[in-house]
């Protein structure tokens, strides 16, 4: 008799890397200097969230260890912020309904909790 694979119960590769932390998406991002709003591919990877103009080419990167993230209310926006460890910046992102937003606060945290790199902080999500 055969074993069963992994992929048999009806599993798709998404959820499979959702599973592991690797979300991945569009996002809004409030650029550096001229503080608008711009949209931009998001991935997490190795407890780093890459980002790019594209999916092909996520070339930026934040550090997720230690990261501070925070949940801003206003205006009906679906906005957080990440501060990475150490860091003077702030980076202003934006999902596109709070069900998104939820996902990816959460996507992050466990990204922090699985690092090997982990700090002894809590990921709070507000």
């Amino acid at each position: 008799m055969a074993g069963t694979s992994a992929t048999s119960n009806g599993a798709t590769e998404k959820r499979l890397e959702e599973a592991k932390g690797a979300k991945k998406g569009f996002l809004s991002k409030k650029t550096h200097f001229t503080r608008r709003w711009k949209q931009a591919w998001f991935q997490i990877k190795d407890s780093k969230l890459y980002y790019g103009g594209n999916e092909k080419n996520p070339v930026k990167s934040i550090s997720l260890i230690g990261a501070e993230i925070e949940g801003l209310e206003h205006d009906g926006g679906f906005d957080w912020t990440i501060r990475p460890q150490g860091s003077k910046r702030t980076f202003f992102l934006r999902a596109g309904s709070a069900e998104d937003q939820q996902q990816w606060m959460v996507a992050i945290c466990e990204a922090q909790m699985s690092s090997r790199e982990h700090t002894s902080n809590a990921c709070v999500l507000q």
